[in-house]
């Protein structure tokens, strides 16, 4: 136990002298470091203790908001809401891919081709095709439809019946009408001559008495769609649906399934085949029939495929009928271009390529697996350009004489294009036209003309590419104005005067500064810089921006100073009696390298002997000394003697200790 007391003294003795150690070197580290290390350490710091503030105030807001009782929070969301927004996320889908697609040709590539015909069948609204459509004139009556019989005048009766199965329906006071099998032209003749023989006054001259008949709900009937639909199975649908509202309900046909050969089956029998590329191209009309319950649309895979692209309206793949021509193809592809060329590519896999001229395409049949390439129409754009001494305004060079392009065409002179540009031949002083080269290498002269007779150059016939000169007696050349704005008495444009003038003349003009303003809170901005003048002989040019501010009475202090910011202007002060007023340069400041910025922007260096009065709206920039050799030698010998220091109390405290 003795042993054990000893070794934790020694122990305790030797962790006391180890924390004074690094005490000490923590703060003899402290001396050694530099003054631009120690400046970043307390901007390091104060970031670290406005983060951490804030971390704070961030986790107190959130605390406040959670739920005392921490329930979970239920969304309630409707199923309208949650279909609404998938299909306006569709919807930016596809303009997405409509904007890439278009992009496409920008980048080199060929925009991919789609199979024609297949989004015919999207649905694009919500309302129910099943139970929205009407029933036709030849429709038949049956078991499950509703009838409605209205009589009124001298004699009143009301019926709403339903047909029996037999077709049958039995009305008071008439007895059973067999309405099975009748169209409702049919029904309402048979019923009126039934209702006659009850009702004498309903053919009465004139009527008292008056029948009216009706159908109300009618029967459902059970159709099924098969095959290469999105979604085959059965459906409920109303009689009068169609094949095509019939195939958007299924979904609509899958890009593997036949537009133009589907079947209807019925009574284990296929009755008709549909082909429904003349509806869907716009070029014609879709077989018309009547479907019946239990009726079986089936819908085939598509046997053979042809693609069209090139000069045509509508570039697709497109499905193939037996001997079927070119002439044809080209017609579901919505046509030719106007831009067109005169010859077809024909790409035959197995087979070699084939020209086949616009005409001939009547006598071309084509096969599965074809390519049809229809390529535009190569032309040169052939124009004449014309220059003159008019000065025009253009959004991007703002002022400048640039040629104008007209279309050449064959007849083309010189007094022709001079009417076309509206230009007055009495002020024309002279005309020169000059053509390319025909090895294209330059333009040579073709006749130069100066004086009263234009004559002989205005017949002139011109050829593609000339250029003609104008020289005009009287331009007008547009004004160049200048921008005036703020404190004077009529901001607005000026024109500038005989070119150029000077910033004197436009105050002037302007009816000079209003009290609120002077000379020193004049900025003039000219295109990326900013100006100022003190005595306002500044030449402005054109485009020139001059923004005539209120008077601030502040000057701006800037830089390593104990209280950088804004100070109150006030007239026989220095710019040393304003460094004192913002405390003094601190110990970072470079007194050597003390600026004043005046009001119209010239820089002069502080010094001994120069101590510049201030203006109002001037500023004070006190740089921070620089990192010189001789600053770095200081330090080490401050981290030397730091180190010394502290070695020789380490050495006291633990010959103190040892005894």
């Amino acid at each position: 136990r003795i042993l054990f007391k000893f070794i934790q003294m020694i122990l305790n003795k030797y962790i006391r002298i180890t924390r004074i150690i690094f005490i000490l070197s923590s703060i003899s580290l402290i001396p050694g470091q530099t003054q631009k290390e120690l400046k970043q350490f307390m901007e390091t710091y104060n970031k670290v203790k406005i983060g951490k503030e804030a971390g704070e105030v961030i986790k107190e807001g959130v605390e406040g908001e959670k739920d005392p009782e921490e329930r979970p929070v239920r969304l309630l969301v409707k199923p309208a809401d949650i279909d609404k927004y998938y299909r306006e996320k569709m919807d930016v889908i596809r303009e997405d891919l409509n904007a890439l697609n278009n992009m496409l040709p920008f980048t080199g590539r060929n925009i991919p081709i789609k199979y024609f015909g297949y989004n015919y069948f999207i649905q694009r609204d919500t309302i129910p095709i099943l139970n929205n459509s009407n029933f036709s004139p030849d429709y038949i009556l049956g078991y499950g439809d509703e009838i409605i019989i209205s009589v009124w005048g001298q004699a009143e009766q009301y019926e709403r019946a339903t047909l029996e199965r037999d077709g049958t329906v039995y009305v008071k006071n008439v007895g059973l009408l067999y309405l099975g099998g009748k169209t409702r032209e049919e029904a309402k003749n048979y019923i009126k001559d039934r209702f006659v023989k009850v009702y004498a006054t309903l053919k009465s001259d004139p009527p008292l008495t008056f029948l009216e008949f009706s159908i109300g709900k009618i029967k459902n009937i059970n159709v099924s769609v098969a095959g290469h639909v999105q979604f085959p199975g059965n459906y409920v649908v109303n009689p009068s649906v169609n094949l095509t509202n019939l195939l958007i309900t299924a979904g609509g046909v899958d890009t593997t399934g036949s537009l133009r050969a589907i079947k209807i089956q019925r009574n284990g029998a296929i009755i008709d085949s549909v082909d429904l590329y003349p509806l869907i191209s716009g070029i014609g009309l879709a077989k018309s029939f009547r479907l019946f319950d239990g009726d079986i649309v089936l819908v085939p895979p598509r046997y053979s495929t042809i693609a069209i692209t090139g000069a045509v309206l509508r570039p697709a793949y497109f499905e193939l009928k037996n001997q079927e021509t070119l002439s044809q193809s080209i017609k579901y592809a919505g046509g030719l271009k106007y831009n067109t060329g005169k010859q077809i590519v024909i790409i035959r896999p197995g087979s070699d390529s084939r020209y086949i001229h616009i005409n001939n395409l009547g006598s071309i049949t084509l096969t599965n697996g074809d390519s049809l390439f229809v390529p535009f129409r190569q032309e040169q754009t052939l124009e004449v350009t014309l220059s003159s001494n008019i000065k025009q305004k253009s959004k991007i060079t703002s002022i400048k004489m640039f040629p104008v392009h007209f279309p050449w065409y064959n007849g083309l002179n010189v007094g022709g294009l001079i009417n076309v540009a509206d230009y007055d031949t009495a002020n024309i002083r002279h005309l020169e036209l000059v053509r390319r080269s025909s090895d294209g290498s330059g333009y040579k002269l073709v006749q130069y003309l100066s004086g009263n007779d234009l004559s002989s150059i205005l017949n002139i016939k011109l050829e593609p590419f000339d250029h003609l000169t104008v020289q005009l007696t009287e331009a007008f050349y547009p004004a160049e104005p200048i921008t005036l704005t703020g404190q004077v008495q009529s901001p607005g444009e000026y024109p500038l005067l005989y070119g150029q003038e000077k910033l004197n003349s436009i105050l002037e003009r302007s009816g000079g500064l209003l009290p609120s303003a002077n000379m020193a809170s004049i900025v003039i901005m000219r295109d990326t810089l900013t100006i100022g003048s003190n005595d306002g002989n500044l030449v402005i040019l054109p485009g020139d921006i001059i923004s005539v501010n209120r008077s601030s009475g502040i000057v701006r202090i800037e830089g390593e100073v104990h209280k950088p910011g804004i100070f109150e202007w006030k007239p026989n002060l220095h710019a040393k009696d304003y460094l004192d007023r913002a405390g003094g340069i601190t110990a970072f400041g470079d007194k050597k390298h003390v600026v004043y910025v005046d009001p119209y922007g010239k820089a002069n260096r502080v010094r001994r002997w120069f101590n510049p009065e201030v203006e109002e709206g001037s500023r004070i920039i006190v740089s921070e000394k620089p990192i010189t050799d001789a600053n770095v030698m200081t330090d080490r010998f401050q981290q030397i003697s730091a180190l010394i220091t502290s070695l020789v109390s380490i050495a006291i405290l633990a010959n103190t200790t040892g005894r």
